[in-house]
């Protein structure tokens, strides 16, 4: 019997979901939570074998590790409309053991559960397709330094004088720090800390912790169109070169 703890946000999903489970004969749903102030305590308190989260806007990482913290054992399912390639790669480096779009069957959702809860990774084939075309970068303790000290806006000579370098060493280690990750400017840079961070380690003084990053076939990061500046965009985003 697989014991399940599922959340969504929406009052009718989690009566579908409810109804649904409760005609599996080998899944056992102990609850089905719309309010997330109790699914820590649930998942502390029942340790499931799968946690099924609806994820209706951004990854909340937070969330993620503390049911990882709660349950080590748990296997998390994200249940969500869409995915980058990026994100679903740190998701999986963080823990989670499956990823399942919302718009498959309720077929799809019983057949994900129950291969979860044998071991097995679930990931719909055109992210698996993506994993085998894509590449890994490493970033060193120095080139996450840089990325963390570009996120936080520092010019070049400030950059220079925290990490004990001329600035002509600065200049070649953001071009070649440019070409490694493919990423055109320190605007891109900042953001490619942000959106790259492990999730597992934090935030460092504000900016990003990278280790390492996950980048889809075609050999650079993801473009990013200065048009659409989020919140998040404009306050990790880089002052003027000098």
């Amino acid at each position: 019997m697989i014991s399940l703890v599922a959340y969504t946000s929406e009052p009718l999903n989690a009566m579908a979901l409810e109804s649904l489970f409760h005609s599996c004969p080998d899944v056992s749903p102990l609850t089905i939570l719309s309010d997330l102030s109790g699914l820590l305590q649930q998942v502390s308190a029942t340790k499931p074998q799968v946690i099924l989260v609806s994820v209706d806007g951004p990854l909340d990482w937070g969330l993620i590790n503390s049911l990882r913290w709660e349950s080590p054992d748990s296997r998390v399912v994200l249940w969500l409309h869409d995915i980058a390639a990026e994100q679903a790669y740190q998701a999986v480096e963080c823990g989670v053991r499956g990823i399942l779009r919302k718009s498959l069957s309720p077929e799809m959702i019983l057949k994900c559960v129950r291969k979860v809860a044998e071991g097995e990774l679930w990931l719909e084939k055109t992210l698996t397709q993506s994993f085998l075309s894509g590449r890994t970068v490493k970033v060193s303790r120095r080139e996450n330094e840089l990325i963390t000290l570009v996120a936080q806006g520092l010019k070049n000579k400030e950059i220079a004088t925290v990490m004990d370098i001329t600035e002509g060493t600065v200049k070649v280690y953001l071009s070649r720090l440019f070409e490694k990750v493919g990423v055109r400017d320190r605007f891109e840079l900042a953001l490619f800390g942000l959106r790259s961070a492990n999730p597992a380690d934090g935030p460092t003084n504000g900016a990003p912790v990278v280790k390492s990053v996950f980048i889809a076939a075609g050999g650079s990061a993801e473009p990013i169109r200065r048009s659409t500046k989020t919140r998040a965009a404009r306050l990790f985003s880089a002052r003027t070169l000098d």
